[in-house]
């Protein structure tokens, strides 16, 4: 579990995204507690585990894309 929710953490990419609100669950797959971090790219809001993280050289890396981006013609 993580000792201090982050307030942005950063795509595959390297771009960072905003924490918007945390909340602390017990996941029964895992059987422990964690958080569930509400995330914003652009106006986008979506949910991750923080089991989905990698900490890297003192950031918060998504280990998965989230976000699709499509471009229309």
């Amino acid at each position: 579990m993580l000792n201090e929710v982050p307030t942005v953490i950063y795509d595959l990419e390297g771009i960072p995204m905003r924490v918007i609100k945390a909340s602390k669950i017990f996941f029964k797959n895992r059987n422990e507690e964690g958080y569930i971090l509400h995330i914003e790219k652009a106006e986008k809001v979506t949910a991750i585990s923080e089991f989905e993280l990698k900490y890297i050289d003192g950031k918060y890396i998504l280990n998965r894309k989230i976000f699709r981006e499509i471009i229309l013609v």
